[in-house]
């Protein structure tokens, strides 16, 4: 069997749930020229179970399947397994609970155009029952904060086996990985519709400081790193947002979120 175009790698931990939403989305596509990866951290609440049994559909889709459950050093650690992993051209990181916008995206994006090295797209994001479509930005902002959601780029397996995430960075790898990517002058290429869908609940989001600080190594490992107005205007603003809602709380936090995303009872487009 040939390999496949592309490997859609998931990693997660004690999420047997959310992790079926993403199997199922998986598996609405109409275009199949995928292989399914899932890297599990040794959960115990059932997911290995739920592997085992999902293995039957994958079969029925004609969709290679794999799967391993084992420690690890974190989200970065297992998304390097499976990089490891994968046999495709091209990789894409959903994590339990993420799903792709529809059922026809994959067959949207594919063939992609054979000069890229990274191809982007836009993101629906939900928050409480809320959701809106968050574009890309600008690349140039990849030099001090995330242009697009990882969860809706696709990579070239090639880079990241070359250069794999650093996981010495607990929140903003896939950051560095983009922002090196961009410097190194690699061709990214962007696809103006929504890719994936991805709830605001994350790793990073509850760890504004440490991502923030994160942010601030990486732009002097990478030799970036300058003073300048707008970056003081950046620092300024991020701390007052920081201490609104240190004194505010969450309930405020979730008001003002709300008022700028779109009521919805579905997660779909």
């Amino acid at each position: 069997m040939p390999n496949p175009v592309l490997s859609i790698i998931t990693v997660c931990f004690q999420s047997r749930a959310a992790l079926q939403s993403t199997i199922d989305s998986v598996l609405s596509q109409s275009w199949t020229h995928f292989e399914y990866l899932v890297v599990d951290g040794a959960s115990t609440d059932g997911t290995l179970e739920l592997l085992r049994q999902m293995e039957e559909h994958f079969t029925q889709g004609q969709i290679p399947f794999r799967y391993c459950s084992e420690p690890d050093q974190g989200i970065y650690d297992a998304m390097n397994k499976g990089v490891r992993m994968a046999h495709g051209t091209w990789l894409l990181f959903l994590n339990a609970g993420d799903l792709l916008y529809d059922s026809q995206i994959l067959k949207k994006v594919f063939p992609a155009p054979a000069d890229a090295h990274i191809l982007y797209g836009d993101a629906l994001c939900i928050y409480q029952n809320h959701q809106k479509i968050y574009r890309a930005l600008p690349l140039d902002h990849l030099t001090y904060e995330m242009a697009f959601c990882h969860q809706s780029a696709f990579v070239r397996r090639e880079l990241l086996l070359q250069s794999p995430y650093d996981i010495s960075y607990k929140v903003c790898a896939d950051h560095h990985f983009f922002l090196s990517m961009y410097l190194k002058e690699k061709t990214f290429t962007y696809y103006p519709h929504p890719i994936s869908v991805y709830e605001i609940s994350g790793y990073s989001d509850s760890h504004k400081l440490l991502s923030h600080k994160e942010k601030h190594r990486m732009q002097k490992e990478l030799g970036i790193f300058h003073f300048s107005l707008s970056w003081l205007f950046r620092e300024i603003l991020f701390f007052v947002k920081e201490g609104i809602k240190s004194l505010a709380g969450q309930r405020f936090i979730d008001q003002i979120r709300k008022r700028k995303l779109t009521k919805t009872n579905s997660f779909g487009p």
